[in-house]
């Protein structure tokens, strides 16, 4: 018996023979693989309609006979299972050979005996652990015998038996980060330089220059660089593998060199070279045998939206996250100083440096991804590149497993494309806010309110329109739908399951010390609880979701508007004035906290199931703006809390698309009119700021734009600022591509604002009058205009005058 941490899992092919291979680490540290021969795979045939038991006997035996190259089904037989909710007789087909599933099937698909196929296309390795009830990160028992191996583990086991153990303990899991620099040389590029460290003390960094640096190996070339690094790797044998954007980056770059220089990447524990796996429009790098975790990709997936940042580079994510940044260095700048003797020293801090960084941040950030690896029951190399709607699905399979339910099918791409182009449906209500300045702002927010929709009106596709009478009091509004209230529906349980398990996990929380382990593990795991369930509504309306329901969607907005359009009237009988509604949010101008805490009392007396509303906070002033339609149709505003800190949401000072001196002028107006409550001074602070733009007084980096690639540079059909400096970045030997975060300023001379942008590394001088007109009067006279102010009162040299407030605070 061998107790096994549960790293990672994959499978392979010995002959016709599927081997799961189970990598881990024991109680003691060593590194372990178990190998599980035993296992088969299935699918699933529905009969059709209409068909007799003896009609499915002999379509069941018709099946049994068929040959793939003269592999025939190992076993076939008829069983009663439940699908989206309701009992159906299907023929399961268990094959020896994984890859014969879907060979199998097309050939059955045309038969007309046979309505539909399930449970076809399923990931060999994903649905061994879903079936022995395997959760990855998790402690495993494995009874079986010691073997001989050339994987370079410590020890093998053939699997006899295993199954999970109830143990939280974490192994030392060694954590290894590298960071490449390229340049461009004799017209290709080049990597100059490899820095590594890892969680036990270990950190190093390659280059072929010589250099006088602690902790640097100097190697005679490229070739023999990335040999060295290979070989690192092997040495400290690393169980997880990280870094900021390997997957479309550094481990693209390594490959494409390695080939070139015939160096094989020989980085898995079966000595296999890195593998790319196709997913979606990119590739991901798999190490067998260790987990090559991409940060980026769960940033961009899943962290974004809690972000402040649009900007999700390491610097600008680190930054936030853990309050740090990277050394800057201009792609210039590196460069020069590669092709200068003193300057190698500066590059390899730099280097050094992003590692550095990206193991506080891996540390930082593996902690939830293992968490949501828990819950979903999926691994970790997988989940850490899995978007919302992938980590709901994968839960879902698993549960449909332990219920008897079979999973529906992945929709074709036909059916893909006629569900994106169906009609929109209506969204969230926004009750329009009132503008001005107003004091005594309540702010209230539904708890989780499409989660807790879904709960307690049981939405779930196969409650749909059920045959009972009580149930039709659970009408959608606005609808002629309903949904079931006799028995819980199957998404709606798991949904439900995962909210308690946050609100128990919370109430540990206030009960233990804040720098404790135990209170970090809980504190992960309730935020993947949180997130994980927030996006079961999205999924509902996710074109490419299995358990698709534009009804059930459609049923949660319309629940959502009636809720806080309830909650509305209510304040108003009560004699609140309503300041701003959106979603889940509402805004009151209050009196005295007495007042509100009673208000509070009474809504969650009257919410059914499990809604509720919560007070978030009280704040002594706050501004609201009318939004346009379309992007920034809603949360508009800026408060002051009762500290006098600024909260600000849906302003330019929060978009990536404004440059810093457009975010921080219209910071200093909001500063102005909310703390200072002087108009005079918020004029003043965008005068002063024309006035530094014409005298050539502001800093470059205050006027450069970020705009992110989101397609290829060929495929883009409107040539857009952004889309001007990334082909003049890459005229300029550069990297740039798909995902690329270009920064750019636009520059003075003749042609359109599109032919000035340039690369903000090769920017020189800036042309004033755009960013006067294009970024700084604009998102200020968004404010300003509520005051009469004119924007050409922002271009005077001298104040028109003096202005009060007073008649604007409500």
């Amino acid at each position: 018996m061998e107790r096994i941490y549960l790293l990672d899992a994959d499978w392979i092919l010995e002959g016709e023979e599927p081997v799961v291979r189970l990598w881990g680490k024991t109680q003691t540290g060593k590194t372990v693989v178990a190998l599980d021969r035993s296992f088969r795979d299935w699918f699933y045939i529905e009969p059709k309609h209409g068909l007799d038991d003896k009609e499915i006997e002999k379509l069941a035996e018709k099946v049994s006979q068929l040959d793939i190259e003269g592999r025939k089904p190992e076993k076939v037989e008829i069983l009663e299972k439940r699908f989206l909710g309701r009992p159906i007789k299907v023929i399961k087909v268990v094959m020896k050979n994984p890859r014969d599933i879907p060979k199998l099937r097309d050939l059955v698909k045309e038969w007309s005996e046979v309505r539909e196929e399930y449970e076809y296309g399923m990931t060999f390795y994903k649905r061994y652990l879903i079936a022995k009830g395997l959760i990855p990160l998790t402690w495993l028992r494995v009874d079986g015998k010691k073997v001989k191996t050339e994987l370079k583990v410590d020890r093998a086991i053939e699997v006899k038996k295993i199954k999970m153990l109830k143990d939280e303990s974490l192994p030392k899991l060694r954590i290894l980060v590298f960071d490449l620099e390229l340049t461009e040389e004799e017209g290709e590029e080049r990597i100059i330089m490899i820095s590594l460290k890892d969680n036990q003390g270990f950190e190093k960094v390659l280059t072929y220059k010589p250099v006088r640096a602690g902790k640097t190996e100097v190697l005679q070339d490229e070739k023999s660089l990335l040999e060295r690094f290979v070989q690192l790797v092997q040495e400290r044998d690393p169980d997880i593998i990280c870094g900021y954007n390997t997957d479309r980056f550094d481990f693209l770059k390594l490959n494409e060199r390695a080939e070139k220089l015939k160096v094989e990447l020989k980085l898995g524990r079966d000595e296999s070279p890195v593998i790319f796996r196709r997913r979606g429009r990119i590739s991901s790098a798999q190490i067998k045998g260790r987990v090559h975790v991409d940060l980026y990709d769960f940033v961009e997936h899943i962290l974004a939206q809690t972000l402040t940042s649009e900007i999700l580079t390491l610097d600008r994510v680190a930054q936030e996250l853990l309050g740090i940044g990277k050394e800057t260095m201009k792609w210039k700048e590196i460069e020069e100083a590669w092709r200068s003797e003193t300057g190698i020293a500066k590059l390899v801090k730099y280097c050094r440096w992003d590692s550095e960084l990206t193991l506080r941040l891996a540390d930082y950030l593996l902690p939830q991804i293992m968490e949501l690896c828990k819950i979903t029951g999926q691994t970790l190399f997988d989940v850490s590149r899995m978007t919302y709607s992938q980590l709901v699905e994968w839960l879902l399979i698993r549960k449909a497993y332990e219920i008897g339910e079979i999973a529906a099918n992945r929709p074709k791409h036909e059916e893909i494309e006629k569900r994106k182009l169906a009609e929109p449906y209506a969204g969230a209500y926004v009750h329009p806010p009132k503008e001005g300045i107003h004091e005594n702002i309540a702010l209230f927010d539904f708890r989780s309110l499409y989660p807790s929709i879904i709960v307690t009106h049981n939405v779930s596709p196969e409650m749909l329109d059920c045959d009972h009478m009580l149930c039709r009091k659970n009408t959608v509004p606005e609808s002629d739908h309903w949904f079931c209230q006799q028995k819980k529906g199957f998404i709606p349980q798991i949904l439900e399951e995962l909210i308690k398990k946050r609100s128990q996990i919370n109430q540990k929380l206030k009960k233990l010390n804040k720098r404790s382990k135990l209170y970090n593990q809980l504190s992960n795991r309730q935020f993947s609880l949180k997130i994980l369930a927030n996006a079961f509504y999205g999924y509902y309306g996710y074109a490419g979701s299995r358990w698709y329901s534009r009804i059930c969607a459609q049923s949660i907005t319309a629940w959502g508007r009636y809720y806080i359009k309830h909650v509305i009237r209510f304040a108003q009988s009560r004699g609140f004035e309503v300041l701003y509604g959106d979603t889940d949010s509402l805004f009151l101008k209050i009196k005295d906290e007495k007042s509100v805490r009673k208000f509070l009392k009474d809504v969650n007396a009257m919410l059914p199931g499990i809604m509720e509303l919560e007070l978030k906070d009280i704040y002594s002033r706050g501004i609201f703006i009318e939004a346009k339609t379309g992007f920034a149709a809603k949360k508009k505003y800026a408060l002051l809390d009762r500290k006098g800190n600024l909260v600000i949401r849906g302003m330019e000072t929060r978009r990536r698309d404004w440059a810093k001196i457009a975010k921080d002028t219209q910071e200093a107006v909001l500063e102005a009119i909310l703390k200072e409550n002087s108009v005079e001074k918020a004029v003043e602070a965008v005068r002063r700021t024309i006035q530094a733009l014409r005298e050539g007084k502001i800093k470059m980096e205050d006027l450069i734009i970020y705009t992110q690639l989101t397609k290829p540079l060929s495929q883009y059909e409107q040539i857009g600022p952004h889309v001007k400096a990334a082909r003049k970045a890459l005229e300029r030997g550069r990297p740039v591509g798909e995902g690329s975060v270009i920064l750019y300023v636009i520059t003075p001379g003749p042609g359109s604002i599109s032919d000035r942008a340039e690369p903000a590394e090769d920017a020189k001088d800036y042309d004033p009058e755009y960013y006067i007109h294009h970024q700084v009067i604009p998102p200020a006279m968004r404010i300003l205009a509520k005051f009469g102010i004119k924007e050409e009162d922002l271009l005077k040299e001298k104040p028109a005058g003096q202005i009060s407030l007073e008649k604007y605070i409500k």
